[in-house]
Formats: structure tokens, sequence, C-alpha cells
């Protein structure tokens, strides 16, 4: 039969062992003396990689702090530009190729017209065969011809308004917030990045220094621990 300290004994995490514990007081866990070992190494390595992801951070402001091109929000503009350019580039190609259709069918219409012309100048100078007003009327038709071949009452370039590219606009968010008051038993630490509740007896309210209005906002935090018997409210 177990005795009650045998019963109420704290063991390994990990092996379920008692002999020569460590309790680590970060996560709260105990360890024998080999898997405190172990742990530890797993804590070790863990720094290694947030120093890994620290430095490529570090790097990455680096370069944009050296070439501003870099930085993603530019990028995204960039693609957009060539999205853009595109899309333009593939309409202004189309209407190019009817216009060459139409304009083929057009010309060879003013051909078909200035033959005819052709063909009364020719009979009437070999017959002398003409007055001044068949001269006024070739010169007009021949004017109107010009008129109808430079620019064609049967083709109209006209722009539709409808928006054919997406437009792109910065609209920027100024919410860098941090808390900065409390009602209640909270405190503020970290430089008012972090907000610790002392007693979970009573209502805490925590409010940020920034006031909002009107617009849009993001703010970004994150609930470290959380009493699932509680409640928790977020509002602007």
């Amino acid at each position: 039969m177990a005795s009650a300290t045998e019963s109420t004994k704290i063991l390994c995490i990990i092996c379920n062992k008692g002999k020569g514990i460590f309790k680590c007081e970060g996560c709260s866990h105990v360890f024998c003396p080999k898997h405190s070992i172990d742990h530890r190494n797993e804590l070790s390595k863990q720094l290694e990689e947030i120093t890994v992801t620290h430095d490529l951070i570090q790097q990455t402001l680096v370069q944009q702090t050296e070439d501003p091109q870099l930085h993603p929000l530019i990028q995204k503009v960039d693609q957009w530009e060539k999205e853009s350019i595109v899309k333009i580039r593939q309409l202004a190609d189309k209407v190019k190729n009817d216009l060459c259709t139409y304009t083929t069918e057009h010309t060879t219409l003013i051909k078909h017209k200035l033959k005819q012309i052709s063909i009364e100048l020719r009979q009437s100078g070999e017959e002398s065969d003409f007055s001044e007003i068949d001269l006024q009327r070739w010169t007009q038709k021949l004017e109107e011809l010009r008129e109808e071949f430079l620019s064609p009452s049967t083709i109209t370039l006209r722009e539709n308004f409808t928006p054919y590219i997406t437009s792109i606009y910065i609209d920027r968010h100024n919410t860098f917030d941090v808390f900065e008051r409390v009602y209640g038993a909270a405190q503020i630490k970290e430089n008012g990045n972090l907000a610790v509740q002392s007693d979970r007896s009573g209502r805490t309210e925590i409010r940020g220094r920034n006031e909002y209005t009107s617009g849009r906002h993001k703010l970004r935090f994150r609930i470290e621990q959380f009493d699932p018997s509680g409640w928790i409210s977020v509002g602007i």
C-alpha cells in the first residue's frame, strides 16, 4: 500500500521519477537531473533560434534603410505597376488590331471613291468637257475624301470611364499605442507594453494612451495568460 508521502511526491514530468528533482521557474515543471539538462539545452536551442530571427529582422531593417525600394509595401506598388502596365498594353494591342481591321476597310472604300474621281478627271481632260462647276465639284469631293481619310466619320475613339485598372493609394493608420491608465487591481510595466492583473477577484479596466473618434485603426496585442473562469472585453 502506497504511503501518503509517496502519493504526493513530485515526479519528473518526463520520466516520472522523483530522485534529485529540479524545478524550472519559467514553465513551473520539475525535472530529474538528466532531463533538467535536456530541458536547459532545449531552452538554449530556442534562444539560438530567437537570436537568428532577431538577426534576420535587423538585417532586413538595415537593407531597407540603405535602399527604401526593398520595403515590402514599395514592392507591392511595383507589382501593381507591372500588372497595370500589362493590362494597358493588352488593351492597347486589342484596340490597335481592331483599328487596323477597320481602317483597312475604310481605306479600301476611300480608294474606290478616289478611283471614280480619277476616271472623271481623265475623261473630262481628254474630251475637254468641263466647266468651273465641275472643277468646284471635284475640288469639294477631294477635300471631303481627304478629311474622311484623316478623320473617319465611321470610326471614333472613346474613353470608357469605368475603371479598367484598380487604383492604389495609401491608407495610413497612426495607431501605435501603449497601456497608460488602470482602474482596478493591475500594473503597467515595460514602458506601457505590458499590463498585469494582480487580483482576479474584482473588475479591472486597462486603457491605452490614444483616443479614437473616427477612421480605421489596427491594434495588436497578445493575451499571455487567461483564466477560463473569467472574461475579457475589448473595445475602442
